[in-house]
């Protein structure tokens, strides 16, 4: 409780703070029927600190909240108008295989299908693959001038 004069008037906030340290205490069973229901009368007669205190003498101080530990080990949020300072990863370099996506995948299998077929036969038929190298080789020209 804040530092008070007995003869000053509490609040309404302060009256329901007593009732659920009384509450408490009923249901922790340092209260019996009778004991809290006495008390719970007193604490809606009496109008000033001094009058409140006997009533809650006896029992223990109210639990107050506790921060989590994981929230207790975080760094502190910046000050205003200050930026946190990020991280730079190293950047890696894909070469092609990267540079396409996905879609280099499916080049790579459509060559190789390809090559079977030409090794399997004897002869090598038409480059049809090209159909897919020209999509892959845009979207590798596209991703030259980006920055990741």
């Amino acid at each position: 409780m804040p530092q008070y004069q007995p003869h000053q008037r509490f609040t309404e906030a302060d009256r329901e703070k007593i009732a659920g340290r009384l509450r408490d205490a009923f249901a922790d069973g340092r209260l019996d029927q009778p004991e809290f229901s006495s008390r719970l009368d007193q604490l809606y007669a009496v109008q000033t600190y001094g009058e409140l205190e006997p009533l809650v003498r006896d029992l223990p101080p109210m639990k107050t909240y506790q921060t989590p530990a994981v929230v207790q080990d975080q760094k502190p949020a910046p000050a205003p108008g200050e930026f946190p300072t990020k991280e730079v990863q190293p950047r890696r370099n894909g070469g092609l295989l990267a540079m396409g996506g996905g879609f280099t995948g499916v080049v790579a299998i459509n060559v190789v299908i390809w090559g079977v077929i030409g090794l399997a036969s004897g002869h090598f038929p038409h480059f049809w693959p090209v159909w897919l190298l020209i999509p892959w080789a845009i979207i590798i020209m596209s991703n030259f001038g980006k920055r990741r």
